[in-house]
């Protein structure tokens, strides 16, 4: 499968059948790199982890007539969409099509997906789940939020991930990678994508000098494209 970085904390997956989005975000329509054109014949699917603008934007529900869309449930649609929607919760396994649905919970807000596409590939997206830890920001909070990421983390441990969007944030200073350290160590992939780097490339970069480094994905721009 193809797996093309559209922007933030957006990801496009092409297969064979079918085309998965997860977190589609244009910011007013300036990294719009979804051409339906290109994807004649084959159905979308298009997965919300929650509500922020950052990561749901209403131009998804242009392609109603051809995709089906998982969303987290604190997402709000207009009262008359007609569009094939499957809500979803913290902590669900579903089915939808060929795709193995389960939902982790968010320490920020929705939930965070794994997909297993056509009982082949794994994915991970993260959604809002990190590891927040802001310098500045009380102990109480900051030890809260660990334990959160760390628990939900845990549930994925042995299990076999193909691939992995993880946030590394650069606002977190030098805590921007304790969530993907967290992760490689703990569950692994065999791609890692990072994620919520907001335009700061050079982090995939320095991501690549880790121990795990040779997992990592080198995005350089919007619009890269990994065979997987």
């Amino acid at each position: 499968m193809n797996m093309t970085y559209l922007h933030h904390s957006g990801f496009q997956i092409e297969t064979k059948h079918s085309v998965l989005l997860f977190d589609y975000y244009t910011q007013n329509g300036m990294f719009d790199r979804v051409n339906e054109g290109d994807f004649p014949h084959k159905k979308f699917y298009i997965f919300v982890s929650h509500g922020h603008g950052d990561h749901y934007d209403p131009a998804i529900l242009r392609w109603a007539d051809r995709a089906h869309y998982i969303l987290s449930d604190d997402v709000e649609l207009p009262k008359d969409f007609k569009g094939e929607v499957t809500w979803v919760k913290p902590h669900q396994k579903l089915t939808v099509d060929d795709l193995e649905i389960e939902t982790l919970a968010s320490n920020d807000q929705g939930v965070a997906f794994v997909v297993k596409v056509a009982g082949k590939r794994t994915v991970f997206h993260a959604g809002d789940l990190n590891w927040w830890h802001w310098n500045g920001e009380s102990e109480e909070f900051n030890n809260d939020i660990a334990d959160s990421y760390r628990r939900e983390i845990d549930l994925l441990k042995g299990r076999e991930i193909d691939v992995a969007c993880v946030p590394a944030d650069p606002r977190l200073q030098d805590k921007y990678d304790w969530a993907v350290d967290y992760f490689m160590e703990t569950v692994g992939a065999k791609v890692l994508l990072p994620m919520h780097f907001w335009k700061h490339f050079d982090i995939c970069e320095k991501l690549r000098q880790k121990p795990y480094g040779a997992h990592v994905a080198l995005i350089r721009r919007e619009g890269d494209t990994f065979i997987i």
